[in-house]
This record gives C-alpha cells, structure tokens and sequence, in this order.
C-alpha cells in the first residue's frame, strides 16, 4: 500500500487528516487545495489537463473506485482462486466429454455384436424352417403310403396298383434328427455382448 498524498503539492494525508483529498477521472489524487485552485482556472487537471472530474476519497466512494486504495496482494488470492476454480471446471467438463465418448464408444461395440447375433439367429431361423418343411414333407408321404384300415382286405391287384404308384413317386429323404440350433458365438460377438459399459 502507499502513502496518500497529493500528486501535485505532495501533501500527505497523514499531516492532515482533516483536509480531503479527491481522484480524478484521470487516475490523479488532489487535495482540496489544489482542486480549489483548479477549479477557479478552466476546470482542467493541474497535472495532465485532462477534464477535471472527480470524486471524494472516503468511505462513501464506490467500490471499484475503493478498491484502488486496497492490498493488491489481496486481489492477487482472489484470483488466484477464480483461476483454480475455473481450470477445475474445465478439467471436469473435458473428464465428462471423455467419459461420454468412451461410452458411446462402448455402445457401438456392443450394438455391433447384437447385429451379429441377429445374423446368426435368422441364419438359424431359415435353416429351421428348411428341416420343418422336409418333414412335412416326408410326414406326408408316410401317411399316403401306410394302407389304412379299411384298406386291409383290398385285393392283390389293389395293392400292387398302390405300390406301383409309390414307385413312381420317389419317397422323399429322411429328415436328418440333428437340429440346426446353434447357440455357439465368436469370441469377438461374446465380448461385444458381455461388454461391460460402465466407466
């Protein structure tokens, strides 16, 4: 902090506590002497003859005027502190856009296994439909060719007509008893479809 004095007479405040002392728009302090005697001239600052505009060094002074007169050591904390706080905050912001791109990340990899799944599901799906249809198929023709019970006491003849239609149309293959079912995945799909998302 300095001593408050006048920057044209030099007057310290110290001598005279009772005599004020005002700043200028100029960034000037001036006593109430100095600013009488520049007041009867043209109303100009006695030190750069800026125009004279000023306020009363006292305790009613605005504060960011006010502040000119404090520790500057104290204002050098404060935004020593804003400074930190802000670079936290942006610290964190950055720490929240990573983690989002991580996530996202993360998402696409296990949506890109579920895709592969549904491949493999469907795949299976149609193959099934295929082993159903065969044994539709050959269901259909056993029960064409079993003679009904009715059908038991027809003649030779009867038969033999039976049997030599069964022979022109060919009996369709027997239906493998193996399922197409095949829950296996590639290690790849098990861990995009186990892959744990949380950060």
């Amino acid at each position: 902090m300095f001593r408050l004095h006048c920057n044209k007479c030099y007057h310290l405040r110290t001598h005279e506590p009772t005599l004020a002392f005002h700043l200028s728009r100029c960034h000037h302090i001036i006593c109430a002497n100095c600013l009488e005697r520049s007041a009867k001239d043209q109303k100009k600052c006695p030190l750069c003859s800026a125009p004279l505009q000023t306020i009363p060094i006292d305790r009613s002074m605005p504060s960011g005027m006010a502040q000119y007169f404090e520790d500057p050591n104290r204002f050098l904390k404060l935004y020593q502190k804003i400074s930190k706080f802000q670079s936290d905050q942006r610290t964190s912001d950055n720490l929240g856009f990573w983690r989002q791109m991580q996530q996202q990340h993360d998402m696409e990899l296990q949506l890109e296994g579920y895709n592969k799944i549904e491949s493999q599901l469907n795949q299976q799906i149609k193959l099934e439909k295929q082993r159903i249809a065969e044994l539709r198929r050959y269901l259909a023709h056993n029960e064409q060719a079993a003679p009904s019970s009715s059908s038991q006491g027809s003649s030779v003849n009867e038969l033999r007509g039976t049997w030599s239609n069964q022979k022109r149309c060919p009996r369709p293959c027997t239906p493998s008893v193996t399922t197409t079912t095949d829950n296996s995945m590639s290690d790849e799909t098990k861990e995009n479809f186990f892959l744990d998302t949380s950060i």
